[in-house]
């Protein structure tokens, strides 16, 4: 039964992480997997989970690979509402979220990594609403060959730590570094030239982000957790999609509070 649970949390994760905009991170705090991942990926104890990744691996390629054009589907033709249905995911978890973290009752100093984080996600949605951000810094294609793969190596090492923290969204930084559309459409084809430089920057930055994150929950729990909600409360504005008063904008206001009931009641739960 848990192989099952652990199979779709990753199915889940897979898709959350092909999206511009949502953050993998985000899904796994909402999922309840996110200090457990964290924890169990250290020498000790990684033989003792190895169940546990092969499942939830299983699931996350499975969810980018299986799903990626029913995404896109929902993108194309129903934007506003899959985008508030996320957005409910989000609000929904954070009281839960919140209440883990003034356990032992609040610091006030620790208010201050939870308005860093939430003025850098708003420095990112404003960046976002730039001319042209939806392109890139440049385009990676002007490059020659040995520059293009170390770009796209540096590119996936950044945007892995960036996935790694909740709220904020590893395709959206691959986006804002150019090589979003090229690595999507490698990983289609199958272009090892293209993705052996990234799975290299995602191996990478998995473990630089992991140690760092891991180090922070040791040392400074709520310090962390309040940062974490910050990037979650920012992350809404990368995602808000606009609203407009039609038959559409009444079902994203339906999906909205259906997903923030089902998120909340889930977080409770667990």
């Amino acid at each position: 039964m848990n192989n099952l649970k652990n199979l779709i949390f990753g199915i889940i994760l897979g898709i959350a992480n092909i999206i511009p905009g949502v953050s993998g991170g985000t899904i796994a705090v909402i999922l309840n997997v996110y200090d457990k991942i964290l924890l169990a990926l250290s020498r000790e104890k990684l033989k003792q989970n190895i169940t546990f990744f092969g499942v939830l691996g299983a699931g996350v390629l499975i969810g980018i690979f299986t799903f990626s054009k029913a995404i896109t589907y929902l993108f194309e033709n129903y934007y506003m509402t899959t985008n508030f249905c996320f957005i409910g995911l989000v609000i929904g978890s954070l009281p839960m979220l919140y209440k883990k973290a003034k356990f032992n009752g609040v610091r006030k100093k620790n208010w201050i990594p939870f308005a860093s984080a939430l003025f850098f996600m708003v420095a990112l949605a404003i960046i976002k609403l730039m001319p042209g951000a939806s392109d890139g810094v440049f385009s990676v294609n002007q490059l020659t060959m040995l520059p293009k793969m170390g770009w796209l190596f540096i590119s996936a090492f950044i945007s892995t730590i960036g996935m790694i923290l909740p709220g904020i969204s590893g395709s959206f930084i691959m986006l804002l570094l150019g090589v979003y559309t090229l690595t999507l459409k490698a990983i289609s084809t199958f272009d090892l030239i293209i993705l052996i430089p990234v799975a290299l920057g995602v191996l990478t930055g998995g473990v630089t982000g992991v140690k760092l994150i891991k180090t922070l929950l040791r040392n400074h729990p709520q310090a962390l957790s309040f940062t974490i909600m910050g990037l979650m409360v920012g992350s809404i504005l990368l995602i808000f999609p606009g609203f407009e008063l039609t038959l559409q904008g009444a079902a994203a206001i339906l999906g909205f509070l259906l997903c923030s009931v089902a998120s909340y009641l889930f977080s409770r739960k667990n």
